[in-house]
């Protein structure tokens, strides 16, 4: 005789719950919509007819890479007392592999004065920064052979734009940050 087993319509199914396969093999960084669309708005979508992708993300899932070591950022947060909840990061990259080389960054820490974060950042690209105007704005720039970092300020907000071989897109990108 079979064991009274309750029919499987009886119980709540697991097939009830959305599938954790659902997103099929995307990767960790969604590239639309970012999780700050503001910080992200504020990025170029286009620079001297370069088409950029943007994309946005919270402190909690930055990918490793970023020019500020996740020690250096803890070590930030804490001497400001925030978390990685209080970050967003906003990215352009350009579409066109050829340009790719160069791309901006936007840093933000709720509540943080931007020119403070910007030292921490300018601290680890370990150049001497100097003020500079680029794109009209005044920004702080650091160059060494091949590569040129710039960080323009904007309240809270840090761009950080990295051009490693041609810096060509530099002016432009900054001219088109607000």
């Amino acid at each position: 005789s079979a064991a009274s087993v309750p029919a499987a319509s009886d119980q709540p199914s697991a097939s009830d719950q959305p599938s954790a396969t659902d997103n099929g093999s995307a990767p960790n960084v969604s590239l639309s919509p970012g999780s700050a669309p503001e910080l992200e708005a504020m990025l170029p979508s286009t620079v001297n007819g370069v088409a950029f992708a943007r994309t946005s993300f919270g402190g909690a899932a930055m990918p490793a890479g970023m020019p500020i070591g996740s020690g250096d950022l803890a070590t930030f947060l804490q001497q400001n007392g925030k978390t990685l909840a209080d970050v967003n990061i906003a990215m352009a990259t350009p579409t066109d592999d050829a340009k790719a080389a160069t791309f901006v960054m936007a840093f933000q820490i709720k509540g943080v004065d931007g020119t403070k974060l910007a030292d921490a950042l300018g601290a680890t690209t370990g150049n001497d920064l100097t003020n500079a105007t680029v794109g009209g704005k005044q920004v702080l720039q650091a160059g060494i052979s091949g590569m040129g970092v710039v960080l323009y300020v904007k309240g809270d907000v840090v761009f950080y734009i990295l051009a490693l071989g041609d810096t060509s897109l530099t002016d432009g990108i900054v001219a088109a940050l607000p």
